[in-house]
């Protein structure tokens, strides 16, 4: 919520959202905008994946949840985010949202990630999209705060 200072001045209080994350904001607005150019585009999905030590998780996860046209991969170092970060993510039973533990640290996931961004015809045939900060829709959303 916007809550008032003084004078017309306001502040985004940015904890409120379902994983009390700053990130929400932003990956709430992306899961929207996700949705609403698939609604534009008829027939198109879009395969969204990410790599989190937690808190992009969890917050891209509920960004994400139940949107159609969009399935969500998040990546996560197996054993190494807090047990709540984890279970945010993994307790989501929503169809389209698919989480991945990896043996390995954050880098692991990443390199992943990377990977499949770098294979150009897989990346084409799957409509791959990102929610880490390379995706620069998150970016512009994230420039108000």
């Amino acid at each position: 919520p916007v809550e008032p200072l003084v004078d017309g001045l306001h502040v985004l209080e940015l904890y409120h959202g379902p994983t009390f994350a700053f990130k929400d904001v932003a990956l709430q607005f992306l899961g929207n905008l996700f949705e609403y150019l698939l609604q534009q585009r008829n027939g198109m999905t879009l395969t969204v994946v990410g790599a989190t030590s937690g808190d992009t998780g969890s917050s891209a996860i509920q960004g994400l949840r139940g949107k159609k046209g969009v399935e969500c991969f998040i990546m996560y170092p197996d054993g190494r985010t807090s047990p709540i970060q984890e279970r945010q993510m993994i307790t989501v039973l929503d169809a389209n949202i698919h989480n991945i533990a990896i043996g390995g640290d954050f880098d692991d996931c990443q390199r992943i990630v990377k990977e499949l961004f770098g294979d150009a015809p897989f990346r084409e045939a799957h409509s791959l999209a990102a929610v880490n900060s390379i995706n620069w829709a998150r970016i512009l959303a994230q420039t108000v705060y």
